[in-house]
């Protein structure tokens, strides 16, 4: 299964949020990625900067998931509005609304799970010689 299948959609329905979104979890994989480099190719590990990236991770990661959760209630509040609005009301139209505000909800997890998974790993790695 590709991942432009499973995302793709998720994607498009990230409305206003999709920035920021997509803004986080680049930060999330440059987090990672310097916690790569310092856990495994450094000679001294430097335990500060490194539970300074561990924090990092996990700020980043609940951002995620309150923002997308931020853009799920938006989303379902237009929706409302437009119900509202509208005289006559055709469920597929009503469901389409909500599945949209999904996206956000969905998106904002992905990158909490990615971030939280990286948090557990490098957390509970053996720890070895460390430099303050």
């Amino acid at each position: 299964m590709k991942i432009s299948v499973v995302l793709g959609p998720v994607m498009q329905n990230l409305g206003a949020f999709k920035i920021p979104m997509v803004l986080l979890l680049i930060l999330v994989l440059v987090v990672i990625v310097l916690l790569t480099i310092e856990t495994f190719f450094r000679k001294e590990l430097n335990y500060e900067r490194q539970q300074q990236g561990l924090n990092a991770l996990l700020v980043l990661g609940s951002m995620s998931a309150a923002i997308g959760m931020l853009g799920q209630i938006m989303g379902i509040w237009y929706a409302l509005a437009a119900i509202l609005e509208a005289a006559d009301i055709n469920p597929a139209i009503v469901i389409g609304g909500l599945q949209a505000s999904f996206g956000t909800t969905y998106f904002g997890f992905i990158i909490f799970f990615v971030a939280f998974v990286s948090w557990l790993f490098f957390n509970y790695l053996p720890k070895r010689k460390v430099s303050t």
